[in-house]
């Protein structure tokens, strides 16, 4: 740690030290005590991309966070957050690059997802079904050394195969369009 700050200091930007820029605005310092159950989602990309993080981690910056209460209720969120559905119904909000739309960032919050609530059919299908997305995509083959866009075009290949993603979106598009209908 001593080299690295004293490259810092050598290079530094501002006046800031090493430490408060691994600290910048609470990025890390926010994180503590770390969660036993949080949903993440990246912030950039294609396509989607959230997971359920269990027993603690600390979380990158370019990675929203959620600490969450129960499994179904993280369920819930990532079968929302890594559904077709989602981001068919944000695309026209990305950022546009050489490849289409990308970067996610906050657009998947303009949708109107209800908070979790046990007591809803749709919600417990929605996590019910991501805890069988869950299961499928663990039991895909992934080679070592296989790339992340690779692995993840096998897996959701194993779950639109399965069923299972046309199902999720289907549920997403039921619980986004009565969230439209109920704020009116």
């Amino acid at each position: 740690m001593a080299a690295a700050e004293r490259i810092w200091n050598d290079d530094r930007p501002s006046e800031i030290t090493l430490i408060e820029q691994f600290d910048y605005y609470g990025k890390l310092s926010t994180q503590f005590p770390l969660p036993p159950l949080r949903i993440v989602y990246a912030a950039s990309g294609t396509l989607p991309a959230a997971a359920i993080v269990l027993d603690g981690a600390i979380i990158e910056h370019a990675v929203y966070w959620a600490e969450i209460s129960t499994d179904k209720e993280a369920n819930y969120l990532a079968a929302i957050l890594n559904s077709e559905t989602a981001r068919k119904r944000v695309e026209s909000m990305q950022a546009r690059g050489q490849w289409g739309a990308r970067h996610f960032d906050k657009v998947m919050f303009n949708l109107p997802i209800p908070r979790f609530n046990e007591k809803q059919t749709l919600h417990r299908d929605l996590a019910s079904a991501a805890a069988e997305a869950e299961k499928a995509a663990a039991a895909v083959a992934l080679p070592e050394n296989m790339k992340f866009q690779r692995a993840r075009k096998l897996i959701r290949d194993a779950l639109a195969a399965a069923g299972i993603s046309q199902r999720i979106d289907n549920l997403v598009a039921q619980l986004l369009d009565g969230a439209k209908t109920n704020k009116n």
